[in-house]
């Protein structure tokens, strides 16, 4: 049986009420769940279908089960006949620096998040890595191109489809446009008026993620 998760607003207040319990704060649970407090703001906005895993890395850091965090308590599930209950809360590890570049690989499907003018924006964007820097396509004078707003913060997400284990990774650092000539006769050439984005990160963190009682990954 498919669950009906609670709305967003739900999520958002059934978080915050596990935070104050817990005595901790947005950024100090953004930062356990290897994400960017803007992009925290954007998952508990969007809801369950737009993140899951992070929503899975949430749900460590809380200690609850994944759906006690976006559909409530056990008891208020199986009144809403929502089928078992999860054998326990996932449980986070650490991934280190080395393993964060090899799980992006060459290239894939990532977020940018960061600050613009009218508050967080998180959007998605095929990525390349280059000599430890991501590369992006954008258009220019975008809400991702380079520019006023500090540092942005790049994530990427892995989860099988049953939420059993994954893994994620965040990287935050500078913008700048590519300008080497040699480079960018090496790369795609954007379609439009794109223009090739580099970040390169000042701060690389991961965190591999499994059910309790699971083996390690």
């Amino acid at each position: 049986m498919t669950t009906e998760h609670a709305p967003s607003s739900a999520l958002a207040h059934r978080f915050a009420d596990r935070l104050a319990d817990l005595g901790l704060t947005e950024g100090q649970a953004a930062a356990r769940a290897g994400m960017s407090t803007a992009y925290l703001h954007r998952v508990l906005e969007l809801g369950p279908a737009f993140d899951p895993p992070a929503l899975l890395r949430l749900a460590a850091v809380l200690g609850l089960e994944y759906e006690e965090l976006v559909a409530g308590r056990p008891a208020e599930r199986a009144a809403r006949g929502e089928g078992p209950v999860p054998a326990g809360p996932p449980v986070l590890g650490e991934l280190g620096v080395a393993d964060c570049w090899r799980r992006l690989g060459a290239h894939g499907l990532g977020r940018i998040a960061r600050t613009g003018p009218d508050g967080p924006v998180v959007r998605p964007v095929g990525y390349l890595v280059h000599d430890h820097t991501v590369l992006y396509r954008t258009g220019a004078d975008g809400p991702l191109a380079p520019g006023t707003g500090g540092d942005a913060a790049f994530e990427v997400d892995r989860a099988d489809p049953d939420l059993n284990e994954g893994w994620s990774v965040l990287m935050i650092g500078p913008l700048e446009y590519v300008t080497e000539p040699a480079l960018l006769a090496e790369l795609p050439q954007p379609a439009g008026h794109g223009r090739w984005v580099r970040l390169t990160p000042t701060t690389v963190t991961g965190r591999s993620i499994r059910t309790a009682g699971g083996p390690p990954r």
